[in-house]
């Protein structure tokens, strides 16, 4: 018999870094829903600038949907007067981790399958250069449902729509989708 996990949007506080889980979503957890197992690319000339219409600069092994999902933030952060936001290298390599982690293991948390916290996962990735927050996003089936969530939660615009915030890496995995932002 299938599980249905609903959850409530809850923002925690680690030394200083935000992280924030849960959008209201509801995921079909199925009956083995404990189990599981736990360059830069610019484009361009060769001179760092990116072609317009380009991939955007960081993008380098990111999906069509993870690209999409990006520009989302990036446009409701300069609707909002706010600077967009830059993908980096190790946020795209931790958020990878950490969607892939929580969507086979179907769990919604911060927490990966072997302890590890959003700082861990940033600092195991190639130049690991720190982080400040983290959000994820689980069982919805667009970037856009998935902005939209974190849109409607409190804890997810203290992080998504911080004025400091400077650099991303995003990724998802069958509907379980994660951003980790930098100041």
């Amino acid at each position: 018999m299938a599980r249905t996990l609903r959850w409530l949007s809850e923002v925690f506080v680690v030394a200083g870094l935000a992280l924030a889980v849960g959008c209201g979503g509801t995921v079909d957890l199925g009956d083995d829903a404990e189990s599981g197992t736990g360059g830069d690319s610019t484009g361009g000339d060769g001179d760092g600038t990116p072609d317009p219409g380009g991939p955007p600069p960081g993008s380098n092994g990111l999906t069509d949907t993870e690209i999409e999902l990006f520009e989302t933030i990036n446009a409701e952060r300069v609707a909002m007067g706010l600077p967009a936001v830059e993908l980096r290298d190790d946020l795209n390599c931790a958020a990878r981790v950490h969607s892939d982690d929580i969507g086979v293991r179907r769990a919604c948390t911060h927490t990966g399958a072997d302890g590890s916290s959003p700082g861990d996962r940033v600092a195991a990735c190639p130049n690991g250069a720190g982080w400040s927050g983290e959000i994820v996003a689980c069982g919805q089936g667009t970037p856009r449902a998935a902005v939209d969530g974190w849109i409607g939660s409190p804890g997810h615009n203290a992080i998504m729509f911080d004025p400091n915030q400077r650099r991303i890496g995003v990724a998802m995995h069958e509907n379980f989708w994660t951003a980790i932002f930098d100041r």
